[in-house]
């Protein structure tokens, strides 16, 4: 057999000089295509998860409004919406001028019995003609944050809600389809009144729904908000329906569905929230909702994808502690898994007519039963899902091999990686009032000759404000009282103006009339000097006793201490304790670990390296090289003052079971404090919370938090008789 020489990759010439031709099978082209454009899709999504957090700091604004207005999606040109009629529904689209360069355009769709003039030119006119009774019902709808008046599953909710002898009035807001001006929370809610008024005008007597699905609940809302404060000469709605509503806009943040993807980034949320402080898209719903003196339907389907529905469980919690049992009932309605609703199509629900007329039922008739349903699909494999986890093992596989190498080469990281002080903001800190804080002073002390600490205190509502001239005359008229302080030790990230941080500040101070202080350690934000853990309890050390001297030793502190603050906050509590120091009130540990190694072991991310042998003993060698120990559990053996460990089960930072061994820990401290009887103060408690969806930074959320904290820990509201 002759042997052949390959010349090329189609021809080979054997030894008799024959030539011969093999045809190579290329993969066809339709599969070369999809290949690239998954894998352009999966790229384009890793570089936006590594690039959300900086994009967010840079145009924050810009960003949120858009996610939240999308007016730039499924509006589509050839869609003619001046012809209702082109989506089966019989009705007519008129514009309405609410303000000098703002002009909405609207349907005002009726049941199909009635005949259409198309002469009539105004809304006004359409009432009249064809609303022949005043006990006939109008719903204001209110669609979500895409799409138009148009889209195919809010057509078939108009035609739903007509066949049932309602007339509906839906109308884009302004930048959304064919209506003009820019959208924004006020500017939409302007739109929605201007029109509420345009229909009382037409029908002063008639009984009016307010209808909002998703963002058009917060729409809703804040209508209803304005037209029971501001508004007196318009006889009031009858009514408000709130279809997969949110809890507020930071829950709305949260859990929307491009969030879930982007917080795998940790520096995600952090920038998210900071960003949503400087932009104005607040909807409250929860504290609307609850004190709205009107009848009120809530639905939610289990099965909702883009607001889940743990949105209506918390708002169910809010009004069942804030609302006033003589307001009219707010009645909660859950579509089950089995009817497969999901967000949009709730109208398809079989038991949709009783929805509409909800206000009017009995509540043993609104609470449709839950079916749960499982469903396992199995998805098939296939050449380019092999080639993606080909890629991705590829990736995984040089991660494996680069960290040891950086951590042999530079240990040194893992004190980034510990004090991420070099993720800087672009935050003014010495203006608190930029972040919509009221009675927030700033200030600094200098802790050495190099080491300056900037500080805020939120004073307490107890404290008269006062004229001061510097510093230390703010002091001496704002600070030097009996009245109890709580020291806030922040994590590892970013500076004391994070969202979670001052909005956590603000509910110690408000409800227990406290003062609060916060403040940024060496090396953080616009504080000098350079971070080591020695040098953090060094400068907690510094601003206590700084406290206590103000006060001549009389005054009771309180430690809150967040993740890496809490290790911060035991260490300086454990130190205090060794003095016997009687001024030490308590200590709070939101989301504490047991100590820095086991914390680095634990996060998300190390779950797919730290099952290979060199992972444990080159992350702890690092941090011993770094002198980073934060040991919590070695420092809550010696503490002589009550501590409360606050964890939720769905943190992914630092996973719950840290603060149920330090709990145990803690227990067993407790046993042992009294065989020797020592540290007679010393007790420990725990507040779990439970598929609350507060993961690591949002349990200042939780509305019993402090309330539970002052059965256990606080002293309970400060008040003037006191001082």
């Amino acid at each position: 057999m002759s042997e052949k020489k390959r010349v090329k990759k189609e021809v080979f010439i054997s030894e008799d000089e024959e030539i011969v031709i093999i045809k190579k099978k290329k993969p066809s082209s339709w599969k070369r295509i999809l290949g690239r454009c998954v894998l352009s899709v999966v790229l384009t999504i890793a570089s936006l998860i590594v690039l959300a957090p900086f994009l967010l700091q840079l145009y924050g604004d810009f960003i949120l409004t858009k996610m939240l207005f999308q007016t730039w999606s499924r509006y589509y040109p050839w869609i003619d919406l001046t012809k209702p009629s082109a989506f089966s529904l019989n009705g007519v689209n008129v514009y309405e001028q609410t303000e000098p360069n703002v002009t909405v355009g609207l349907w005002y769709i009726v049941p199909s019995d009635i005949e259409v003039d198309h002469s009539l030119s105004t809304l006004g006119d359409h009432l009249k003609r064809y609303v022949t009774s005043v006990d006939q019902p109008i719903i204001m709808y209110l669609h979500g944050q895409d799409g138009t008046r148009a889209t195919h599953y809010r057509a078939n909710h108009y035609r739903m809600m007509t066949a049932f002898g309602n007339h509906i009035v839906a109308l884009d807001y302004r930048g959304y389809g064919d209506s003009t001006g820019t959208p924004s929370v006020q500017g939409v809610v302007h739109d929605v009144l201007h029109l509420f008024k345009s229909i009382r005008k037409a029908c002063p007597q008639n009984p009016i729904t307010i209808w909002g699905h998703s963002m058009g609940t917060g729409v809703a809302s804040w209508t209803m908000h304005y037209l029971f404060q501001n508004i007196t000469n318009y006889k009031k709605p009858s009514g408000l329906v709130l279809e997969a509503p949110f809890y507020n806009t930071l829950q709305g943040l949260v859990s929307y569905p491009l969030t879930r993807i982007l917080k795998i980034n940790p520096y995600f949320m952090q920038a998210a929230l900071d960003a949503l402080t400087t932009v104005k898209l607040d909807f409250p719903n929860n504290e609307i909702v609850a004190s709205l003196p009107l009848p009120t339907v809530i639905i939610h389907a289990e099965d909702d994808a883009v607001i889940p529905y743990f949105h209506i469980e918390l708002i169910q919690d809010y009004v069942k502690q804030h609302r006033d049992q003589s307001l009219p009932q707010v009645r909660f309605v859950v579509v089950p898994r089995s009817a497969a609703c999901g967000h949009n199509h709730i109208y398809s629900y079989p038991k949709f007519q009783d929805i509409i007329k909800l206000i009017e039922m009995d509540e043993s008739d609104l609470e449709p039963k839950v079916d749960v349903e499982r469903s396992h699909q199995r998805s098939k494999s296939s050449s380019l899902s092999i080639k993606i986890g080909l890629f991705l093992g590829g990736v995984y596989i040089f991660a494996s091999i680069l960290i040891p190498v950086v951590l042999l080469t530079y240990p040194s990281i893992t004190k980034h990686l510990v004090f991420q002080n070099k993720v800087k903001t672009r935050t003014n800190l010495t203006h608190p009032e930029h972040f919509n804080l009221d009675r927030v002073y700033n200030f600094h002390l200098n802790v050495e000759s190099q080491v300056s600490i900037g500080i805020w205190h939120f004073r307490s509502p107890l404290i008269e404000d006062q004229i001061y001239d510097d510093d230390e005359d703010y002091f001496r008229k704002h600070l030097i009282s009996n009245i109890p302080v709580v020291i806030y030790f922040h994590g590892s990230g970013a500076n004391r103006a994070l969202m979670h941080r001052r909005e956590l500040c603000q509910r110690l101070r408000n409800e227990l009339n406290y003062d609060v202080i916060a403040f940024d350690y060496r090396g953080f934000a616009d504080s000098t000097g350079e971070s080591t853990e020695n040098d953090l309890v060094k400068d907690a050390k510094f601003i206590y006793d700084w406290l206590q001297n103000l006060n001549n030793h009389q005054r009771k502190i309180y430690l809150w201490g967040h993740a890496l603050g809490s290790a911060v906050a035991s260490q300086l509590a454990a130190e205090l304790s060794q003095h016997d120091n009687k001024n030490l009130a308590g200590i709070v540990l939101e989301a504490p670990f047991l100590n820095v190694h086991q914390a680095l072991l634990t996060h998300w991310i190390s779950l797919f390296f730290r099952w290979q042998p060199w992972y444990y003993s080159l992350t702890e060698k690092a941090l011993h090289k770094n002198k980073l120990y934060f040991e919590t559990r070695h420092h809550l053996l010696n503490l002589n003052c009550p501590c409360v460990l606050i964890h939720a089960d769905d943190d992914f930072i630092i996973p719950y079971i840290h603060s149920k061994q330090l709990l145990q820990i803690g227990m067993n401290a407790r046993n042992d404090n009294k065989q020797k009887k020592k540290f007679f103060h010393f007790t420990i408690d725990m507040i779990s919370y439970h598929r609350s969806n507060y993961g690591h930074r949002l349990i200042y959320q939780a509305p019993k938090l402090i309330s539970t904290l002052k059965t256990i820990l606080f002293e309970g509201n400060f008040s003037t008789q006191d001082i």
